[in-house]
């Protein structure tokens, strides 16, 4: 049976050699980007890699990171997520969603008989929120899951009666909430480069803490002077006898301390 079980491993590795290498494989470049889970950092056995301002990751580290399981044989490699299993055809590029083919799916691509996988692709396909953290020169991941109950939802998907309570709220600096509805509102801003980022959502004994980051505009980058209304919106389903707490994500401090909450 070991010996079997070393053939196995070594056709697997030969199949891998003998891949044709995927457009852009080719140029990919080692990369030095931390991925950041839930605010910490995450280890990884293999360095990321870019491909055309993509970063990939090795199959076994996005599995851990997306908290997955990852198998592979000598033409495929399959991943099962909590929300499905995206299997990848190694020889070809091509990715299938519960074994149906995708158009515009992003493959696994093969170097030196390592498969690296998409990292914000599949992240977005297993329901994660992924950022790019230009200070810390990171892919922020913040994973989604029962534990968090908090969930980003774009407002167009939600009853007319949310969306009414929406409109009459998002000007309002503060916590706005309705129900399991909430609307993070910023307030009456110069221009549009101004905006707010969930940046990290954790589950502590009876309380969600919630990390938001107020960005600032683009230096050097030109937005029409028009007064804005940055919001975001979520659906929060909380444990019993839980509450939930907006911080800063610089300061730490709860949302909008320093200029009134405006919470409901």
């Amino acid at each position: 049976m070991k010996g079997k079980s070393i053939l196995a491993v070594a056709l697997t590795l030969q199949m891998l050699a003998a891949y044709p290498v995927q457009a852009g494989a080719s140029t990919a470049q080692t990369a030095t980007t931390a991925i950041l889970v839930n605010g910490e950092q995450s280890s990884l056995a293999k360095a990321p890699i870019l491909v055309q301002q993509r970063t990939y990751v090795s199959a076994e580290d996005a599995s851990r990171i997306l908290e997955g399981t990852w198998k592979q044989d000598a033409t495929n490699g399959e991943m099962k997520l909590a929300k499905g299993t995206l299997t990848f055809q190694l020889a070809t590029g091509k990715v299938a969603l519960n074994g149906k083919w995708l158009q515009d799916g992003q493959g696994a691509i093969v170097r030196d008989k390592q498969v690296y996988v998409p990292l914000r692709w599949m992240a977005e396909q297993a329901g994660h929120q992924i950022t790019w953290n230009a200070e810390k020169k990171a892919v922020e991941i913040v994973m989604a899951g029962e534990e968090s109950a908090f969930t980003l939802v774009d407002a167009d998907k939600l009853t007319e009666q949310e969306r009414t309570f929406i409109d009459s709220v998002k000007e309002q600096q503060g916590i706005h909430k309705q129900g399991d509805l909430y609307v993070i509102a910023r307030g009456p801003s110069p221009n549009p480069g101004y905006g707010l980022q969930v940046t990290k959502v954790e589950q502590s004994w009876e309380q969600l803490f919630v990390y938001v980051k107020q960005t600032l505009p683009d230096p050097g980058r030109m937005y029409p002077q028009v007064i804005s209304y940055p919001y975001l919106v979520a659906k929060v389903k909380l444990p019993p006898y839980t509450t939930i707490v907006f911080l800063d994500a610089e300061t730490k401090k709860p949302l909008f301390a320093t200029e009134g909450n405006g919470s409901r």
